[in-house]
């Protein structure tokens, strides 16, 4: 299920309509079910569809609930009007909710990766009054099966790309990009237990255009060997839906694939398996080949060892 979800994800985020806004927010979660508070923060991607529709991705970060260290991605429909001579907009959102918990024990020395889907609700209201910069404040509603419900209420500061004088959503431009990629990453392994060690990775990729809104890659990824929790490394493959701005200066992008890795940290010893790599990447293209590319990667594993891999590399484009 949770796969399908990321297919459509992807391929809604490539559709070549609308505007384009990026936000950072920050703010408060409570969970409901145990009334505890705690920070939250998020960033998002927003793509009108004409005036009163859009659609949007977010990564969620929840803050640390007690014994709980909950984060996803959330893939939403939205419902909009603009009001104040299309100065503000207020906006509903609905959609799935694709979660990961670092479920811990009260004493904080075991732990599990919990996996699951639950339903967001949300309320945004933007001002557009001084852009391209805007301004935000939003409250969402997560509700799930097998985990918390929870409430988050952030402010966030975002940015219209591509901006033009006038007020509102605008138009894309068309862009012309490179074929191919070679990029060399560095970076830092965390895994997603009670610990949060850190390790020293290092990843290959070979990045592929395959329309103006897709591109595929192969990368070997060494995630590095940390004293107690992971010490792996593997090829993985993603397929990627991406949106080019400022004529392919600047590239946003998200992408999802299977990981073929050998594990060396697994309970019962060295094994070769394999888990879902969900990832997001950003470049900025300096010169006509070369560019830099941060990374965030999500390991997703079926035996308590997820991990969130950061990468910032310098990439060839040809």
């Amino acid at each position: 299920m949770r796969f399908i979800i990321v297919a459509l994800m992807l391929l809604s985020t490539a559709l070549p309509l609308g505007a384009q806004e990026l936000f950072v927010n920050g703010g408060g979660s409570k969970n409901i079910d145990e009334e505890t508070t705690t920070y939250a923060w998020s960033i998002s991607y927003l793509q009108p569809f004409g005036e009163h529709l859009a659609f949007s991705i977010m990564y969620l970060n929840e803050g640390h609930h007690s014994d709980q260290h909950r984060d996803g991605l959330a893939p939403q429909i939205w419902g909009r009007v603009m009001t104040m001579e299309r100065k503000l907009s207020l906006g509903v959102g609905v959609g799935p909710y694709l979660y990961s918990d670092s479920d811990l024990s009260p004493a904080g020395d075991t732990y599990h990766n919990v996996h699951g889907v639950g339903l967001i609700s949300s309320f945004a209201a933007t001002w557009y009054g001084v852009s391209p910069l805007l301004f935000q404040v939003r409250a969402d509603y997560i509700v799930t099966s097998n985990s918390f419900d929870s409430i988050a209420a952030t402010f966030g500061i975002g940015y219209q790309l591509d901006a033009t004088p006038a007020s509102g959503p605008m138009h894309p431009n068309r862009i012309q990009a490179a074929n191919n990629e070679i990029t060399g990453f560095l970076g830092a392994s965390v895994p997603n237990n009670s610990r949060s060690e850190s390790a020293f990775s290092q990843s290959l990729e070979y990045r592929r255009r395959l329309s103006q809104y897709f591109e595929w890659t192969a990368a070997f990824l060494n995630e590095g060997n940390s004293s107690s929790s992971v010490s792996r490394y593997g090829l993985a493959t993603q397929v990627w839906a991406v949106r080019q701005f400022y004529a392919d200066h600047f590239v946003l992008g998200i992408g999802a694939g299977p990981y073929l890795l050998r594990d060396s940290s697994h309970d019962e010893g060295s094994t070769t398996t394999v888990a879902a790599l969900v990832s997001l990447t950003g470049s900025y293209r300096f010169s006509p080949h070369w560019a830099v590319r941060f990374t965030w990667n999500r390991v997703l594993t079926d035996y308590d060892r997820d991990a969130d891999v950061f990468m910032g590399g310098l990439a060839y484009r040809f």
